[in-house]
Order: structure tokens, then sequence, then C-alpha cells
């Protein structure tokens, strides 16, 4: 059986790396992002010299080139087996689930990497006024911070558990939604709502969009790790279960909700509120349905978690339905409403994920 395990993973069974081999495989892979960002940074540089920020600006062009960059290194280091494995480890039960769940992360990445390095250039324009960067230098920027997002990016993938995929989510969430509030071109937006940030063609509500959708498949991507955390852990056994039956209709209910959740989300960025309203405005509601079932039903769904965690949930569901309370008064006007709202459930979610995957470790000790 195990042979056919090992004849199955292919070459890439043969590629079993320590973690010294790791750190290695990453220096070479941003060492590789280094000449490779180099040379198209010079190629669509070309003998120009260019403003630190703006349109064909250094900063944009950095920050495309250590996208691509950045999700092109994760790729390679999620496919290849991570420290200590002699295959690939990672918990996708099917090609297309894989090809999905690397996807999104890869575009996670890629899109933090952009995002960071537009509003450093945004920064650095205002130390460096009226400043511009030779071609040279300029390719050679660009080079390296490629290299040092491909690193990263590399490490990230070949170590990539449950946690980390919630503190990308987290990263690229916060990172996403400000980024679309700093560039968009309504003014007074938060007078109407957040959804208001995905209204037109321009840049911001380009990134709003995207952020929600790559953020919907990241949770479905979450919702395989934690399945198979909550299988080892065995946190969704109940003291009364005479055998697995309940403990796995649990954990199949579990992994069901998140990825509804993270359809819904999606759905939210595919439909924006300009174009049918009520589509839109049912998504959203929808999130919030599912997240306080799952505070309700948490403590039978995964009966191992800690005290402390169903507690902390039942705060967080008293302070959104409390916000609502206050939108319908007219204390708080809409978007309070849901930044409250939307940063609880996300809270709530990554801190679930950080619970399980603690608790699955203990119970394996």
């Amino acid at each position: 059986m195990s042979g056919a395990r090992e004849q199955q993973a292919g070459p890439l069974a043969r590629l079993g790396a320590t973690a010294t081999t790791n750190e290695s495989r990453a220096i070479l892979v941003g060492g590789a992002a280094l000449g490779l960002g180099f040379l198209v940074g010079l190629a669509v540089i070309g003998g120009r010299s260019l403003a630190i920020t703006g349109d064909e600006s250094l900063g944009t062009i950095a920050a495309l080139v250590t996208a691509g960059m950045t999700a092109l290194a994760f790729v390679v280091g999620y496919l290849l087996p991570a420290p200590g494995s002699r295959r690939r480890t990672h918990p996708e039960p099917s090609r297309w689930r894989l090809a999905v769940n690397v996807t999104a992360l890869a575009l996670a990445h890629a899109a933090v990497a952009l995002l960071l390095l537009e509003g450093m250039s945004i920064v650095m324009a205002d130390a460096f006024i009226g400043a511009e960067v030779y071609p040279f230098s300029s390719a050679l920027i660009v080079g390296i911070a490629s290299a040092l997002a491909a690193y990263a990016a590399f490490l990230s993938a070949s170590g990539m558990t449950t946690t980390r995929i919630a503190t990308v989510l987290a990263l690229y969430l916060v990172v996403g939604v400000m980024a679309a509030m700093l560039s968009t071109s309504d003014p007074r937006w938060w007078e109407k709502n957040i959804s208001a940030l995905g209204i037109g063609d321009d840049f911001s509500s380009w990134i709003f969009n995207v952020t929600l959708i790559v953020a919907g498949v990241l949770i479905t991507a979450i919702s395989v790790y934690l399945i198979t955390e909550l299988g080892q852990g065995h946190l969704a056994r109940g003291p009364r279960d005479a055998d697995d039956r309940h403990e796995v209709a649990r954990i199949r209910l579990l992994g069901s909700a998140l990825v509804l959740l993270g359809v819904f989300l999606a759905l939210v960025g595919v439909f924006p509120v300009s174009w049918v309203e009520w589509v839109h405005n049912t998504f959203a509601t929808g999130l919030v349905v599912i997240f306080a079932g799952l505070v309700v039903g948490i403590r039978w769904i995964v009966p191992g978690l800690p005290e402390v965690f169903f507690v902390v949930g039942y705060v967080f569901l008293g302070v959104v339905l409390f916000a609502t309370v206050l939108f319908a008064v007219g204390v708080y006007n809409l978007t309070a409403m849901e930044i409250i709202g939307f940063a609880l459930i996300f809270a709530w979610l990554i801190l679930l994920i950080r619970n399980i995957s603690a608790s699955g470790s203990d119970a394996r000790a």
C-alpha cells in the first residue's frame, strides 16, 4: 500500500527535504527571482529614468514584477515536499482541489507583495520628493524586491499550515480592503456602506471585489486543512459517542459550513451591490447567518475546544447584534455596522482555526 502511494506521488517523492535543504532551496529560488526580476525590469524600463511612484513608475513596475515572482515561487514551494517529508503532505483530496488552493494562496501572496510595494513607493516618494531613479538602479531594485518576496513566499508555501493560511487570510483582507479605501475615487463612500468600495470600474473597485473573491476561496482552502486536523486530533468526538459516526458527521458539517461561508464571501465580490442589490445583500446576510449558526452550534460540533473560546464567540455575536440595534435606531450608519460585523466574523474565524490547530496538536501529543 505504501509503495503504491510513493509511486502515485511521482518524481516529487524523491525530492524530500530537510529544514536546511529547504532553506537552501529558498535561497536558490530567491536568487533566480533576483536575476529574472532584474532582466524583466531592465527590459520594461529600457533607458528611462523613473519616478518613484505614479503611472509607469519604479514603484508600479517593481510591484507588478515582484507579484509575478512571488506567485511563481509560492507554487514551486507548495508543490515540493515539506521539510522532513519524502512526499507532498498537503491535505487536498484531489488535483482540482489542489489547483484551486494553490492558485488562491499564490494570488493572496502576490497581492500582498504588490500592495505593500505600492504603499512603500508612496512613502519613499514623500521622503525623496521629485527624485528619479536611473535605469540600472531601477532594474536592480526590481530584482532585489523580487528576490526577497520570492524567498519569503517559498518558505511560506513549503511550511504551509492551517494557522499560516489564517494569517495569510487576515493579512490579505486587511491590506486589500485598506488599499481599496485609500485608492477609491469616491471620498464619501463611507456615508453609504462598505460595499460602495466595489462600485464602478476604477482600480479600487477591482481591488475590493477581487479581495473578497480570493478571500472566499482561501476560506474553502482552510476548510480542507481543518477537516484533516479535526480527524487527527479527534476534537469533534463527543464524550458519549460510542463510535466515530457522529464525529465524522460533525467534521463534515463544519467543513460544509466553512465552504459555504467562503462561497458566499466570494459571491459578494462577484456580484457587487451596483449589479443587483438584493443578490449582493442576500450573500452578505448569509455570511452573518452562517457565523451566528456556527457560534451557537460550535460547542456541539467541536466539543474538544476550550471553554474560553465558546465564551468569546458568544461575546462577539452579542456585539454584532448590539451594533445592529444601534444601526436600527440611527446611532451607527451602515458602514460602521458592517465593519464591526465583518471584523468580528473574521476575528472569530481566525480564532477558531488557531484553537483547532492548537487543540489538535495537544491531542496528538
